[in-house]
């Protein structure tokens, strides 16, 4: 790895297109979630509106959705924490 980095950083004109490339895939990646997360919102608006044409509670189950997704979004942040951790520990 510090091989390849070393070569792009001797070499600029390859750094900067692997900069651009880098960019490229990164603004692919945000748009493709950015997509995904409008499908979720239409889904809940859709799921509420259910809701409120059965007569469903929609403040409760909204509730348990919210609960839901705080605990998976903690489950993630921890995992990624000690991911980060140990790519940061050095090797031995």
């Amino acid at each position: 790895m510090e091989n390849a980095v070393d070569y792009l950083v001797g070499h600029p004109v390859l750094f900067v297109i692997a900069v651009i490339i880098a960019i490229m895939i990164l603004f692919s990646f945000l748009r493709r979630v950015m997509r995904l997360f409008l499908v979720i919102a239409s889904v809940l608006v859709l799921y509420a509106a259910y809701l409120h044409l059965t007569g469903g509670s929609t403040h409760e189950a909204f509730q348990h959705i919210g609960v839901w997704f705080k605990n998976t979004f903690h489950v993630v942040i921890t995992v990624f924490g000690h991911l980060f951790d140990f790519l940061k520990s050095p090797k031995k």
